[in-house]
C-alpha cells in the first residue's frame, strides 16, 4: 500500500471510533445527563398557572438546586428541600417540606410553585434553560442565575 491508502483508511478509522465513543457516551448518559441538572442554580422564569405559562410575580424570586438527589431552593417566601431521582429525562419530585412565613402577595405563586414542582415527571436541560413538565404540560421554565444567598 501506498501512503495515500494508509492516510484514507486512517481518517476512516479516526472518524468512525469518533463515531463509536459518541454513541458510547450518549448510551451510558443519555442525552440529558444529570451532571447537566446538578450543582446548578435554576431560576424560575415561568411556571404554569390556570394552565397559562405566567412570569413570577414583581420581587418574588423561585429557584431550585438539584444537588445529589436532594432539591432545595426558595419558593418566593419559604425555604424548601425534598428528595428527587432521575431517569434519562424522567423525574420524581419529592416529599417536598417547606418552612412556614407568610409572606404578602406571594403565597398563591409560592403554593403553585411548589405543586408544579412535585407534579414534574420529565425534565430536559438545554444549555442554561431547564424545563419541568408533566406528560406534554410545561410546569415550569428556569434559566440558570445566581440568588441572594446561593
Amino acid at each position: 500500500m501506498n501512503d495515500h491508502h494508509w492516510t484514507k483508511y486512517g481518517i476512516l478509522a479516526i472518524g468512525g471510533l469518533g463515531l463509536v465513543l459518541l454513541l458510547v457516551l450518549i448510551f451510558n448518559y443519555g442525552l440529558n445527563p444529570e451532571g447537566d441538572l446538578e450543582d446548578r442554580t435554576w431560576v424560575v422564569q415561568e411556571m404554569n398557572i390556570g394552565a397559562t405559562m405566567t412570569a413570577p410575580a414583581e420581587g418574588v424570586v423561585s429557584y431550585a438546586v438539584f444537588s445529589e438527589g436532594t432539591v432545595a431552593g426558595s419558593a418566593g417566601c419559604n425555604n424548601y428541600n425534598g428528595g428527587y431521582e432521575t431517569d434519562g429525562g424522567s423525574i420524581a419530585i419529592g416529599p417536598i417540606a417547606a418552612t412556614l412565613m407568610f409572606c404578602e402577595g406571594a403565597m398563591d405563586q409560592e403554593n403553585a410553585y411548589l405543586g408544579a414542582l412535585g407534579a414534574a415527571d420529565s425534565y430536559e436541560v438545554n444549555g442554561d434553560e431547564l424545563t419541568l413538565s408533566k406528560g406534554d404540560t410545561v410546569l415550569i421554565k428556569y434559566t440558570e442565575g445566581t440568588v441572594d444567598g446561593s
